[in-house]
């Protein structure tokens, strides 16, 4: 597991990769119906699989 806190705001997360907030907010909400992320507490987000995680990456990426 790996986690991250204080969680980014989904708007400073959507500005890194190009996106919007919205889109940024439904991404983390399927990650999370996956398994794959939980929250703990107000500000913090838990990487429940970070494998699983990373192959679901590199799978989007090609690599």
């Amino acid at each position: 597991t790996a986690r991250i806190d204080p969680t980014p705001p989904h708007a400073a997360l959507a500005s890194r990769i190009s996106t919007n907030r919205e889109e940024v907010t439904r991404e983390l909400s399927a990650l999370t119906r996956r398994g794959l992320l939980r929250k703990d507490g107000a500000h913090a987000l838990v990487v429940t699989d970070v494998r699983a995680l990373e192959a679901l990456v590199t799978g989007v990426r090609g690599d």
